[in-house]
Parts: C-alpha cells; sequence; structure tokens
C-alpha cells in the first residue's frame, strides 16, 4: 500500500503561521483598542455606554472579556503549535545531520 501524503508547500506553511501571528496580535491588541475608544470619548466598545466619566461596570464584566480573550489567545497559540509542529513532521524535507562536534570552541 502506497502513502500518498504529501507535504504540505512551504511557502503554504509559512503563510499560515504568518496569518496565525497575525491573529494572535489582533487578539491581542483589543483591550488596548477599548481603552482608547474610552479616551477618545467613546463607549469602550459597550462596556460603558455613557462614557468614562459615568461607567459602572460589574464585577465580572471585565474577567469575563479577560477570560475570553486569554482563551482565544491560548487557542491560536496552539493553532500556532499545531502548525508548526506538522511542518516539522517525518518525510516533510530531508534533514541534514548536524556535528556538534564543528561548532565546538574549547
Amino acid at each position: 500500500m502506497r502513502n500518498y501524503h504529501r507535504p504540505m508547500h512551504p511557502n503554504a506553511v509559512r503563510a499560515l503561521v504568518v496569518v496565525a501571528i497575525l491573529a494572535i496580535l489582533a487578539v491581542a491588541a483589543v483591550p488596548l483598542m477599548i481603552l482608547l475608544d474610552l479616551s477618545g470619548d467613546g463607549t469602550g466598545w459597550g462596556l460603558c455606554e455613557a462614557g468614562i466619566d459615568s461607567c459602572r461596570v460589574g464585577n465580572f464584566r471585565g474577567a469575563r472579556l479577560a477570560v475570553v480573550l486569554l482563551l482565544v489567545l491560548l487557542a491560536l497559540a496552539s493553532l500556532l503549535r499545531f502548525i508548526v509542529w506538522v511542518s516539522g513532521l517525518p518525510g516533510r524535507r530531508s534533514h541534514r545531520p548536524v556535528h556538534r562536534d564543528d561548532i565546538f570552541i574549547p
């Protein structure tokens, strides 16, 4: 029985890694964007309906947002790790053996 597994193209792997990193940066920037919106007399994306002067946020609203952002960041980091793991599977590319004694400087 033949193995019909074809490795991913290296550019496709790079593109997936870039997309995952950009998604992580976008999610990490959400709290900063909320603060910028609040400082510009906005509603903080719905956190404070009448602006920061009259903002009465419940005890769990900020914590809930932090937990959701943390879970999304962990999921994206896991996706990035999976992409890197899949790209390093055997048969992906031929690895040249590294001679550790070439690097040693006494």
